[in-house]
């Protein structure tokens, strides 16, 4: 692909600037995270960059009179005990970490699940971006 050929680490990289991560690169990170339950949505907490999502719950706006911001507009439901988690209007540039593009016409969807025992969750992401990949990307990891 031109556009990851074309990446320079050090002139292209936000990160280097201490620009914290967008959507959906953020959740590949590998430190500490938090969620915080409020009256009508989830905050999911990060150590990395002190990142801080909201994931709207109850009476979530329609996407499309939210702008566009790097972590984008996120509306979550749960299905028994996952939290399923719908993200749009995402402005950041990048897919990944190491300069794959990415549309404002990215859709991210996860599913958080934690295990019986509690031990860790299980975590289900699916990338859909019709402008860049030319199908859906599906990663599973876990914390």
């Amino acid at each position: 692909m031109a556009a990851v050929a074309a990446w320079d680490e050090f002139e292209d990289n936000p990160l280097l600037d201490c620009t914290a991560p967008g959507m959906p690169s953020l959740m590949s990170n590998p430190y500490p995270m938090e969620f915080i339950q409020r009256d009508a949505s989830i905050e999911l907490r990060f150590e990395e960059f002190d990142a801080v999502r909201t994931i709207h719950m109850k009476d979530a706006s329609d996407p499309s009179d939210i702008p566009a911001s790097n972590l984008g507009y996120s509306v979550g439901h749960w299905e028994g005990e996952t939290l399923v988690v719908s993200t749009t209007r995402i402005d950041w540039p990048y897919f990944n970490r190491v300069g794959v593009p990415q549309s404002e016409t990215v859709e991210v969807i996860e599913r958080f699940t934690p295990v019986e025992d509690e031990a860790r969750m299980d975590y289900h992401l699916t990338v859909t971006d019709p402008a860049t990949l030319v199908e859906p990307f599906d990663w599973d990891g876990y914390w």
